[in-house]
């Protein structure tokens, strides 16, 4: 009975811990969001894409926050490189338009530059 009640602690006690990490991803993301959206839009706007055109990124059609930038060439065991921080620890807002083929901007919330990529 008492290893029961042991196991039922220990599951509430993750539960809580589970539920208090979400909840404060979930309002860090949204804090960040409505923080640089505007920003990365404006940025967006004034970086040209790959095929040197400009598109209208005032509507996108997704708003997202990641992690690190996937397009630095930098390995996780590289510490010691001065692009470690861009491809693994600055947030950035990601931006996208309506066609599968459009281009994709993420603005970077730390050194506030937008970097524009085609998909």
């Amino acid at each position: 009975m008492l290893k029961a009640l042991v196991v039922a602690l220990a599951l509430l006690a993750g539960a809580k811990i589970l539920a208090q990490d979400r909840l404060y991803r979930e309002g860090a993301q949204e804090a960040l969001l409505s923080a640089y959206r505007d920003r990365a839009i404006a940025a967006c706007q004034s970086t040209p894409s790959p095929t040197g055109a400009l598109p209208l990124w005032t509507r996108p059609a997704s708003v997202d926050l990641v992690i690190g930038r996937s397009d630095v060439d930098v390995r996780i065991w590289q510490l010691d490189s001065e692009r470690w921080p861009a491809r693994f620890r600055h947030p950035h807002v990601v931006l996208t338009l309506d066609e599968a083929s459009a281009p994709v901007c993420r603005y970077d919330v730390i050194e506030g530059r937008a970097y524009v990529t085609a998909m």
